[in-house]
């Protein structure tokens, strides 16, 4: 009975959805059979026009050149690697052109979201500096194409690619990179297709995201040129970034480490000399993290034939810390008290040197006294009456006990190298700031045209 009862009710329920979507569905139809008609019209134009279409003539064939307009967003930059002189950026690449082959008489433009080289005539545009690129598939291809009534088509797509940038690094890691992207038709020369961007020379890259770890995008500048070759000439466009580089990073990883190391190797100024181990201890380990910090400085970059603006200073504080250790070989080799040198002083060279005194005796006369200095040491003094020979005994000196509670009076070249040292570095760290960035002002002042 039970069974009979829950049949009876979904056959009830089924009779009532049937005859909803019955309704419905009557509903429906009258509402969209025109847009249906028109795009069932458009549709047998499309396929009309493809019927017999040849996709490998260019519109217009043996006439003027199609005129091909591009624009592309970039959606953000990827990693700026010097290394291999390369960036990466992913953008939308944006293509117009006019095909006579598909005018129709609708007033809407057909859209698809489809690959349009499998369909017809599509311009072989590529990138001339590009070492890789990909197209992106997820969930299905990212590409777009509308057909306008005039026959003129928009094609929309989305690249991730990896393009050349010959970088200058003389003033790293104070530098302006500029990086350029340059299009241009593989085949056609400009007698068959002619390159032009959507917006002229000022609006036909548009920038989602500016943000980088290590550089500020500055400018995008645009230019429109032709290639020449045995080929023929082509068309070529150019978009040419700007890339700041931002030194706060570098200024906490390279240039306060370096001049720590110089600071510290100055302590060795204040300690004896007597304590050998530990002043050639410090000066040694402070000559081997100065090479291991320029190590890790270049370890990334390109084997470049010239000195990069890092390399000077950190070749310059090298040379103050192994300064610091010449200083104490000079040191454990001179004297501790200054001293005028021999050709400073008076000339001492006489054989002979005779002191003539005339003392007042107690008597109503007079005695002259001759003294001669001999050569060997011995004084000779003659009289009237006679001479006398005196031969002088070494002085004996007592030992000196060391003062309870005093230091040891420091070595002059020590106190000379306090003051010195760091004059010297400090001269240098002004004059290094000033002139690079000078020129670093001058760079960007001066932009870099990529010819």
């Amino acid at each position: 009975m039970m069974a009979k009862l829950y049949l009876r009710i979904a056959s009830a329920l089924l009779m009532c959805f049937s005859l909803a979507a019955h309704g419905l569905g009557k509903e429906i139809t009258s509402e969209v059979r025109s847009n249906m008609i028109q795009a069932y019209n458009l549709s047998r134009s499309i396929n009309r026009s493809l019927n017999g279409y040849d996709k490998k003539v260019r519109p217009n064939a043996g006439g003027p050149p199609v005129i091909v307009t591009i624009e592309f967003k970039v959606i953000s930059f990827g990693e700026i690697k010097e290394a291999n002189m390369e960036y990466s950026m992913d953008i939308f690449m944006r293509q117009w052109w006019h095909d006579p082959r598909f005018k129709n008489n609708y007033s809407k433009p057909f859209n698809m979201a489809a690959d349009p080289t499998k369909l017809f005539w599509t311009p072989d545009t590529y990138f001339w500096n590009v070492k890789d690129a990909k197209y992106h598939y997820v969930t299905r291809e990212n590409m777009r194409v509308k057909i306008s009534p005039d026959g003129e088509i928009y094609y929309s797509t989305r690249i991730t690619l990896t393009a050349q940038c010959d970088m200058d690094l003389h003033l790293y890691p104070m530098d302006t990179q500029y990086c350029p992207l340059i299009i241009e038709s593989y085949a056609y020369t400009t007698a068959d297709v002619d390159y032009r961007w959507k917006g002229g020379d000022k609006q036909s890259v548009e920038i989602v995201s500016k943000e980088m770890a290590q550089f500020d995008l500055t400018d995008v500048k645009t230019y429109t040129k032709s290639q020449t070759n045995s080929k023929g000439s082509f068309a070529s466009l150019k978009a040419v970034f700007s890339f700041r580089r931002r030194t706060e990073s570098f200024v906490s990883a390279i240039f306060v480490p370096a001049v720590v190391l110089v600071v510290l190797s100055w302590c060795c100024f204040f300690i004896s000399p007597s304590a050998v181990p530990a002043r050639v201890a410090l000066s040694i380990t402070t000559i081997l993290t100065s090479i291991l910090l320029k190590g890790n400085v270049n370890r990334d970059m390109p084997k470049v034939s010239y000195m990069k603006a890092v390399d000077y200073f950190l070749l310059t504080s090298f040379g103050f810390i192994f300064a610091a250790l010449i200083e104490f070989i000079i040191v454990l080799n001179t004297s501790p008290v200054f001293t005028l040198p021999s050709w400073f002083k008076k000339d001492k060279k006489a054989d002979k040197k005779e002191i003539a005194m005339e003392c007042e005796a107690h008597s109503k006369g007079s005695v002259d006294l001759i003294v001669q200095v001999m050569d060997e040491g011995v004084c000779r003094i003659r009289n009237n009456k006679g001479n006398i020979k005196l031969k002088p005994q070494p002085k004996q000196q007592l030992p000196l006990m060391p003062q309870v509670g005093t230091k040891p009076k420091a070595h002059w070249i020590d106190r000379l190298s306090r003051f010195l040292f760091p004059t010297l570095y400090v001269t240098f760290l002004v004059a290094y700031t000033i002139y690079y960035s000078a020129l670093r002002e001058e760079s960007d002042s001066k932009g870099n045209v990529l010819d």
